[in-house]
């Protein structure tokens, strides 16, 4: 869980702190990145994730799935799409525009955290594997790396001052953090009496990733152009899936 922990902080840190240090990334090399990520997560999910969660969550898990992907519709109309690789910004943005987006990015990170917080304990009698769990965190990372890149892009435009804008990117890159620390410490959320939790956590998870996903590889090319290259990314992101 610690390394996992360390991957999620660092990767966010990672991609806001690369624009707070005077780096870019063009539109163009964006949408490549986020393609990948995409094409990533969402093979991942129909190859390994969901498969898994069908089998382990008994009767009634696909409602969860539901329900993820429900909470990112509405996520998602409040964070403004910074999700899929868009900070759209108002004339008059002001600190209301700032928590709403601020507190949907934290409930879609506090989700994705969670599933990294299972103890082994909590494996015993899923199929969910180590293996997958790491394909799973390399997937997530890409994403927060984009989403980092955005938000810091969004908070740069709204407090114009670099110094503020490192406090709100350190406290967004500890909430994905947080969610697993959070699942470990309440053994799965325990105190829910919650039956397969695990199960419930990732199909939350799964409903989020088909959203984001499809978002981002269904949004045409201007002119609704064939653009083979991010045909390619996203062909190679299915291969590393399958792969790893």
């Amino acid at each position: 869980m610690i390394s996992s922990i360390l991957v999620l902080f660092g990767i966010a840190i990672l991609g806001g702190g690369i624009l707070l240090l005077g780096k870019n990334i063009s539109a163009s090399q964006m949408k490549l990145l986020l393609a990948f990520s995409a094409a990533y997560l969402l093979s991942l999910t129909f190859l390994h994730l969901l498969p898994e969660v069908m089998e382990d969550g008994g009767d009634g898990i696909g409602k969860f799935i539901l329900i993820g992907f429900l909470l990112q519709i509405v996520l998602d109309y409040f964070s403004h799409g910074i999700e899929h690789g868009h900070a759209h910004v108002h004339s008059d943005s002001g600190s209301r525009f700032y928590w709403m987006v601020t507190i949907s990015l934290w409930v879609h990170a506090f989700i994705e955290g969670m599933p990294f917080g299972a103890s082994e304990d909590m494996h015993v009698g899923h199929h969910h594997e180590h293996h997958h769990e790491q394909s799973l965190l390399i997937g997530i990372a890409f994403h927060k790396f984009t989403e980092s890149f955005v938000f810091a892009s969004l908070l740069l435009h709204l407090m114009k001052d670099k110094k503020k804008v490192w406090p709100a990117l350190i406290a967004f890159a500890a909430i994905a953090p947080l969610g697993a620390w959070l699942f470990n410490a309440t053994d799965g959320l325990a105190f829910l009496g919650m039956e397969h939790a695990l199960s419930v956590v990732m199909a939350l998870l799964i409903g989020i990733i088909l959203h984001v996903a499809t978002t981002i590889l269904f949004e045409s090319e201007e002119g609704h152009r064939f653009n083979r290259l991010k045909f390619g990314v996203i062909i190679l992101g299915m291969i590393c899936a399958g792969i790893f």
